[in-house]
């Protein structure tokens, strides 16, 4: 069973790309932790457009997904590995500073 639950807050903007496979969405996440972990979430589809819609540097989300590896070989051709969240399910924890006081907290699932 791969299943992985994190809370955090987004380091960085969220990047979305338009790929064949579909809409992809990335953002790196440091993670509730001591010592601070930081690993990159990837959203797809529907949750991939919501999450770049919604998501902006500084706000706190919890992800659920999986842990995935991927290999790969860098320009400089080394290999390299790379290790990653494929999330299913991102909620919201806070509301954006422009949104209204009575806004609710949003849980944004495929």
């Amino acid at each position: 069973m791969n299943v992985l639950s994190l809370t955090g807050v987004l380091a960085a903007d969220p990047v979305r790309r338009d790929t064949n496979k579909g809409v992809v969405c990335e953002f790196r996440l440091a993670v509730d932790s001591r010592p601070r972990l930081w690993i990159v979430v990837q959203t797809w589809g529907q949750l991939a457009g919501r999450c770049a819609q919604h998501l902006t540097s500084g706000r706190h989300v919890a992800v659920s997904g999986q842990l995935l590896c991927e290999e790969y070989v860098t320009r400089a051709g080394e290999r390299a590995t790379r290790w990653f969240s494929r999330a299913t399910a991102v909620t919201f924890l806070d509301r954006p500073t422009h949104e209204t006081p009575g806004a609710q907290m949003d849980e944004v699932a495929p």
